[in-house]
């Protein structure tokens, strides 16, 4: 079996790049041990919010704006490709505050965003609860950010998939890539546990998964898994809110279809995606602190998902130590936000063997050095031993 390019994981940034490369005429393979888009693609709230990219680094917040504004023509062209619809909202979102500590943290965000000419509207808390009446009382004042977008991510993901098979691209899921084929340090393939695939380029997006491929020469991919903890409540028929709002470190993200999201844990947990009853607690006390009104609403769901983070927790991008192998992982929290302009910028290089101005800044090359290597080495042995130990036991 031969391709023109192998993408090594089938989450939304895998499937991304596959639907790029495909309408530009190429052929792809995604392999993945799981079914298409069922790790932390799914497990994510969809929130668009790229003026919350911290630390603050304006090529990672550009990259992230960028995307953002793709969304708008990137649905409607999956929505004509595939019949589904991704729920792409754009009623912006708050940041709010609900003690003094953080309304002084809030003024001085506001005063960053202006002096950065980024649109931002600072509110009272009577103005707050204007906006949004089912808000809670405590609270003390907001940020308004008009750009705060959302769509619904399992939507999305399936969109992802029906456009991708829609257009000739290729599943292989259940095997794990076990290793290169390399010819003059040049990878012209993978294997599998049961053969070969050869292709002209291979993309690595494995998500949480990538630190862990140890048949990658050279730095070690500083990526680890951290979860992130959410419930999903029933809030058809209870006060509720209708925009994403941000506060005491966690979010509410409401659906159209009435659900409403309380999240996320950041937990680094290695590879377990447990629900915990003290994650639930801690989402569930707060999102109700925020929307006190939710409080009789059915939980119909709880779930967790492993955000692939990088050492500087921006995403990896570009080529590797190796000919044709090219990196696409550690998006982090922005995976949903990054995946249009993620799949647009691999396929531009690809295609034309440069790397693009915008992937510059995200080459795995700024993480070089004795100390980061041994950093990394040491964080992705602990998480293949937690690994391993989280596997039942045969």
């Amino acid at each position: 079996m031969r391709t023109d390019v192998i993408i090594v994981g089938a989450g939304v940034i895998g499937l991304s790049v596959a639907r790029e490369l495909l309408c530009r005429g190429m052929s792809a393979i995604l392999v993945d041990p799981r079914q298409p888009g069922m790790g932390a693609s799914w497990a994510s709230a969809g929130v668009l919010a790229p003026q919350g990219a911290r630390p603050f680094h304006r090529p990672y917040l550009d990259l992230c704006m960028a995307s953002r504004d793709m969304f708008a023509d990137w649905s409607a062209a999956l929505l004509a490709e595939s019949g589904i619809d991704i729920e792409y909202r754009t009623e912006g979102g708050l940041q709010v505050a609900f003690d003094e500590e953080e309304s002084e943290e809030l003024a001085q965000r506001y005063h960053h965003q202006q002096e950065l000419g980024l649109p931002v509207d600072r509110l009272n808390s009577e103005e707050v609860r204007t906006l949004e009446p089912m808000l809670s009382p405590e609270t003390r004042c907001g940020l308004f950010f008009e750009g705060m977008h959302q769509v619904e991510n399992r939507r999305l993901v399936r969109a992802l998939v029906a456009a991708v098979k829609g257009r000739g691209g290729e599943f292989l899921v259940g095997d794990p890539v076990i290793d290169l084929i390399v010819r003059n340090n040049r990878v012209t393939g993978v294997i599998l546990p049961d053969g070969r695939i050869g292709a002209d380029r291979v993309v690595i997006a494995a998500g949480a998964w990538s630190g862990l491929q140890n048949w990658i020469p050279g730095l070690p991919l500083p990526v680890e898994p951290v979860r992130g903890q959410i419930v999903c409540v029933d809030g058809s028929g209870f006060p509720t809110v209708t925009r994403v709002i941000n506060g005491l470190g966690q979010y509410l993200v409401p659906r159209r279809d009435g659900r409403v999201l309380f999240g996320a844990t950041v937990e680094k947990t290695g590879f377990d995606t447990s629900v915990t009853a003290g994650g639930l607690s801690a989402v569930m006390e707060h999102g109700l602190r925020m929307a006190p009104g939710l409080a009789g609403a059915p939980v119909v769901e709880t779930w967790a998902g492993l955000r692939p983070m990088s050492k500087d927790g921006k995403p990896i991008l570009g080529p590797s130590s190796l000919e044709h192998l090219v990196l696409a992982t550690g998006h982090y929290r922005n995976g949903i936000l990054l995946a249009p302009l993620t799949g647009r910028l691999v396929a531009d290089l690809i295609a034309t063997g440069e790397v693009p101005e915008a992937m510059g800044p995200f080459l795995v090359d700024r993480f070089k050095g004795n100390a980061a290597q041994e950093d990394s080495k040491t964080r992705l042995d602990t998480a293949a031993r937690q690994d391993s130990a989280a596997r039942p036991k045969q």
